[in-house]
């Protein structure tokens, strides 16, 4: 078999240990953390109400001033303050016009077609791209199961412009390089067009792939676009009309928190 269950370990290793913000927090008590540093007045107040008990904060420091000194910039480092930090970040960059018609990956070819929504749609053929590979679908539950759990988080990596492991990729098998490379496209094709910043959550869903503990099911839960109408739920998270679910806000808040953790330009 491809996945283990989770064992005790690793479920208590899973925890995030950092501090929670108590319920109920009053504007007083949001002063108090912004005096000693944790946050400002308005980021404590807004996360409190916004998320309550479930609301993990980190602090990142950038000292400001050819010196050094002077006051941190503080952000809050919850699931739904990095989503939209993602979205806005992605429409400054921009994207150009989709490209239609054969597409190069590290793993081999795809083929990138105009989809009925904001997203192109990715396919492959065994025929003239990937000889020797088996029939193949195209949803996210077939590419990611046809994988092993070491290959996810290449295909995230690939994205990213990293050199890959030469002899991962020479062990895969002519329908995992093909599922491979379909991933890799509807990455760096579709999804971010459908949602800008939409790369970044599920890049961070693909490298928890890599945990042979992580089953192959839980993808579409860390990284809800992949589901079946799923396409915009980042989308009405951002304009309140759905919460995050509890393993989607965690995959946001394990995702990188570097704005260089973008996609390599094609």
């Amino acid at each position: 078999m491809r996945r283990h269950g989770r064992s005790p370990e690793s479920e208590t290793d899973a925890h995030d240990h950092r501090p929670l913000l108590r319920p109920g927090a009053t504007g007083p008590e949001a002063a108090r953390l912004a005096a000693a540093g944790r946050m400002t007045p308005d980021a404590a107040m807004s996360l409190q109400n916004s998320a309550g008990n479930a609301a993990f904060v980190a602090v990142q420091r950038s000292p400001q001033g050819d010196n050094g000194a002077g006051p941190a910039e503080e952000k809050p480092m919850d699931g739904l303050s990095r989503l939209r930090r993602a979205n806005e970040r992605a429409k400054k960059r921009g994207q150009a016009a989709p490209t239609y018609g054969p597409g190069q990956s590290p793993f081999g070819p795809y083929t990138v077609n105009k989809g009925r929504g904001a997203g192109p749609y990715i396919t492959s053929n065994k025929k003239t791209q990937h000889p020797g590979s088996e029939d193949l679908g195209t949803t996210y539950t077939e590419l990611v199961q046809a994988l092993d759990a070491e290959h996810e988080p290449m295909v995230a990596a690939a994205v990213r412009g990293e050199a890959l492991d030469e002899e991962l990729l020479a062990g895969m098998s002519a329908t995992q390089k093909r599922a491979a490379a379909m991933l890799y496209g509807v990455m760096k094709e579709s999804e971010e067009r459908r949602f800008p910043g939409a790369g970044k959550p599920m890049r961070s869903a693909l490298t928890k792939q890599g945990d042979p503990y992580h089953e192959a099911e839980e993808f579409d839960e860390d990284f809800p676009m992949a589901k079946v109408g799923g396409a915009r739920y980042y989308e009405d998270v951002l304009a309140g009309k759905k919460q995050l679910s509890e393993k989607a806000r965690k995959n946001l808040e394990d995702m990188s928190s570097s704005s260089s953790d973008g996609e390599k330009s094609s």
